[in-house]
């Protein structure tokens, strides 16, 4: 006959261990009141409670058990597989479904949450036939309880804590715009963020990885120590402060493998010193990962600082018709070209990049320089325009530098 769950037994042992107790002793009141195995973990899958410590057949619960927390390809492989992309933190606690790694060992799966951010994951493992209503209820006052229980170990609740949190908040939010504003919190909170600052953006590819975020915010903050973290609209904002020489070459090989395992781009924006300017390089950092994965498909960090000229020009490029920004004279030596067999554009492009200098663009096409000062008379006649004349040099610099990009 099934155990029925005693739910007043539950709710008293779970509160008296709050007041003292340890993760594990959670899992230990949860185990004795629910009869099967439950383990808790941090986003970071570190394992913060288990019973039984006996294997039970299943590989991932026998691994964590065995080595406390999982390695970064078996953390890739439940990101790969879609594990950590389908945490339903809106209607847990509930039935996983991860095809053949739960059907021999179903789950309740509950989410520990600290300030509504996903911190961790309760995990009940049952047999076919013991996932009852009653499990479930008792899952949502198991990963309530634990919430509590973490929030209080890390501090959450601490007022030091609540000041940051609520300032970087106000910061990123573009709610804190004067000097005056500044002191008052510089006055309230024991610690205050010192210059130099940047702003680093990260996000993944897809609409469901707000917990993969907090996984790589975690990442973050053992990489680096001088930082303040905020997740908001399926982007990880942070803002660095009081960086170092050694900071502003972020480009690891490490973490380079990181991005690329969990398909993520990240944006730098330039050090800047007044965090009354944050607004202006959340932009830039915002900028860099968006240009920089868009042109450098190949890249994983994207510092603003050599995307400034497609930060100035795609925005407004994206919104005009072709039309409206192509200038005439490489449609008519397009349409020359096509018509006459011959390769004028491309000596004009040559031409222009190498800013006007006959010698360097005729050496670059392995021509005389005669034969390319006939070109360019040729192309002049064609299209009716000086070349050298500033304002068609720039607009045909801008209009081949976007066909580039």
């Amino acid at each position: 006959m099934e155990k029925k769950i005693d739910f007043l037994a539950l709710y008293q042992r779970l509160f008296q261990t709050l007041s003292h107790g340890k993760m594990q002793e959670l899992m230990d009141v949860s185990y004795e009141v629910t009869g099967v195995p439950i383990l808790a973990v941090d986003i970071a899958y570190n394992l913060l409670g288990a019973v039984p410590k006996n294997k039970t057949g299943d590989y991932y619960w026998d691994y964590l058990v065995e080595h406390k927390r999982y390695d970064m390809d078996m953390t890739v492989q439940l990101y790969t597989d879609g594990i950590m992309q389908s945490v339903n933190e809106k209607e847990a606690p509930y039935i996983v479904d991860w095809g053949a790694a739960t059907e021999e060992f179903p789950k309740i799966l509950g989410v520990i949450k600290i300030n509504n951010i996903v911190e961790g994951y309760v995990v009940m493992q049952c047999k076919k036939g013991e996932i009852t209503e009653e499990r479930m209820k008792a899952m949502s006052i198991i990963q309530e309880a634990c919430s509590l229980m973490l929030k209080g170990k890390t501090s959450e609740n601490s007022m030091e804590s609540v000041y940051l949190k609520t300032f970087i908040n106000e910061l990123f939010n573009g709610r804190i715009v004067s000097e005056k504003q500044l002191d008052l919190w510089r006055k309230n909170c024991r610690f205050f963020p010192k210059p130099p600052y940047r702003i680093i953006t990260v996000n993944t590819n897809s609409s469901s990885e707000k917990n993969v975020l907090s996984y790589i915010s975690k990442y973050f903050q053992n990489l680096f120590s001088d930082q303040m973290l905020l997740i908001q609209d399926r982007v990880l904002y942070i803002l660095q402060y009081s960086l170092l020489p050694k900071m502003t070459q972020m480009a690891s090989n490490e973490l380079y493998i990181f991005l690329c395992k969990f398909n993520a781009h990240c944006g730098v924006s330039n050090s800047f010193e007044n965090l009354l300017d944050i607004g202006d390089y959340k932009i830039q950092a915002a900028d860099a990962m968006c240009i920089g994965k868009r042109l450098d498909v190949h890249s994983r960090i994207h510092f603003y600082k050599d995307y400034y000229l497609p930060a100035i020009l795609m925005p407004r490029i994206n919104e005009m018709p072709r039309n409206n920004y192509i200038s005439p004279v490489i449609e008519k030596l397009r349409e020359y070209d096509k018509k006459h067999s011959t390769d004028f554009l491309d000596t004009l492009k040559v031409y222009i990049r190498n800013l006007c200098s006959t010698s360097d663009s005729a050496a670059q096409l392995h021509i005389h320089r005669n034969s390319f000062l006939y070109r360019i008379n040729k192309i002049e006649e064609i299209t009716g325009v000086d070349l050298r004349e500033y304002h068609t040099f720039i607009h045909l610099a801008i209009n081949i530098y976007i066909e580039e990009i």
